[in-house]
């Protein structure tokens, strides 16, 4: 997963930026001041058709301990010892919060010098997005491979992520939070998945789908279709709870916001600069856009595939496509609370040539804080990354074709500073401490 970027060469007419006095737009043509109001306030969140319990407060609540939750996690491999989770062979290590540190901005700062995350048995192939204000994207992953924001809680399986297995998370679910998710979610929890039930054996301890139709079966297979379907809506209501607590991670209220809402010292003249460069000869607006600072498309920037445990070919949208319409958690699947909308989403997706190599145009907001940058982690600081776009981007990835709006910007010294500036005054308020605590059961 990562934050791959888009700035235009697009050049328009540019005039001193004023300090302003009671107008913050004095010095501003109206133009500017027209796509400057355009990214500012943040919307109200937006409904979640496909999940019911979006917006339930209990539901989000459960959500938070979910998402700090180990028990559940497999053995730690290599790459977990490597990126400090713990001993090898240990269970019990890893959380969606491993890699999304709740005290740091939700992304990944462990002392991994690989900058892609480490999970309990592999390396995500890339870089760690922040979950502050991922609830504003159409499309989630970097390369927009889930069609909602519920959907990553069901990859519990991953070696890379916590390795662990939908048969296992439902038995953690069954001793640790049975009398929270029975209030929640119809149907109650199966009392067979008790080990001292009768009938235990119907829900083996461990298990998931074998990967390919020519393994030998395992515990899941050997399991009858409904107590599949029981474990699944498990791991489906999982998700949901927890995509309910990731749309409370909102952070508003940065000194742009109130630069915008009248308040013309909330911001530095050098970032004032900046925002004339934003909307002007740098041209990032044309794909940063909108409140949320993202046109949710996805981008070829070429961006080399360099560093430590980076796959050499990234095709990025082009293969997240076919997965699309296949995943059975899909918007307009089964486990969907309206499948008609994620019809309506999924419908006329196809894959072609173009999508190679492009990523999601990340929300620029609270950028300051999640450094390092593009989805291979490969940029440290926000001086690399406008120096990147100012030299022109990167060369494609094979086989792709880079974004005709990446062209060298030919921005000063002093003119790569400001745009710095600004971007910094795009950091709003933290996240509530209550809301970064680990409640996950003992």
């Amino acid at each position: 997963m990562g934050r791959s970027w888009l700035w235009s060469g697009a050049v328009l007419s540019s005039i001193a930026v004023g300090c302003g006095g009671s107008d913050p737009f004095s010095g501003f043509t109206a133009s500017e001041a027209q796509q400057l109001r355009s990214l500012s306030p943040l919307p109200a969140v937006l409904p979640s058709p496909t999940n019911q319990y979006a917006d339930n407060a209990a539901a989000a609540a459960l959500g938070q301990r979910f998402f700090f939750e180990k028990a559940y996690s497999g053995p730690l491999g290599a790459s977990g010892v490597s990126g400090g989770l713990g001993n090898l062979g240990e269970m019990g290590r890893v959380s969606c919060a491993s890699c999304h540190m709740a005290q740091s901005w939700f992304i990944d700062t462990r002392s991994n010098p690989n900058n892609v995350s480490s999970g309990a048995n592999g390396f995500q192939s890339r870089n760690t997005t922040s979950l502050v204000n991922d609830v504003f994207y159409s499309w989630f992953n970097t390369n927009g491979g889930r069609d909602t924001q519920w959907i990553a809680g069901t990859a519990v399986e991953g070696a890379s992520s916590t390795n662990g297995t939908r048969l296992t998370l439902a038995h953690r679910i069954f001793n640790a939070y049975r009398a929270e998710y029975d209030v929640i979610f119809t149907p109650r929890l199966d009392p067979a998945l008790d080990p001292n039930a009768p009938d235990a054996a119907r829900f083996p301890p461990s298990g998931k789908p074998k990967a390919r139709p020519t393994d030998p079966d395992g515990p899941w297979e050997m399991m009858t279709p409904a107590d599949q379907l029981t474990v699944n809506r498990i791991l489906v209501n999982f998700a949901k709870a927890t995509e309910a607590y990731e749309r409370l991670l909102v952070s508003r209220g940065a000194q742009f916001d109130h630069f915008v809402a009248g308040d013309a010292g909330a911001i530095s003249a050098e970032a004032k600069r900046g925002a004339k460069l934003f909307v002007g000869k740098a041209g990032c607006i044309a794909c940063h856009s909108g409140p949320a600072f993202s046109d949710n498309q996805f981008h070829n920037l070429g961006v080399p595939q360099t560093g430590p445990n980076v796959p050499a070919l990234d095709e990025g949208r082009f293969t997240a496509i076919p997965g699309l319409s296949t995943n059975p958690f899909r918007s307009s699947g089964p486990f969907s609370d309206s499948p008609a909308d994620g019809q309506a989403k999924l419908s006329g997706l196809t894959q072609n040539p173009s999508q190679i190599g492009a990523f999601r145009t990340p929300d620029l907001r609270n950028i300051a804080q999640t450094a390092p940058y593009m989805h291979t982690g490969a940029l440290a600081t926000l001086n690399d990354v406008v120096e990147f776009y100012n030299q022109g981007g990167g060369t494609s990835a094979p086989g792709g074709t880079k974004d005709p709006l990446i062209l060298p910007l030919g921005l000063s010294a002093s003119e790569k500073s400001d745009l710095v500036s600004f971007l910094q005054a795009l950091t709003g308020q933290p996240i509530a401490e209550a809301l970064r605590r680990d409640t996950s059961a003992p």
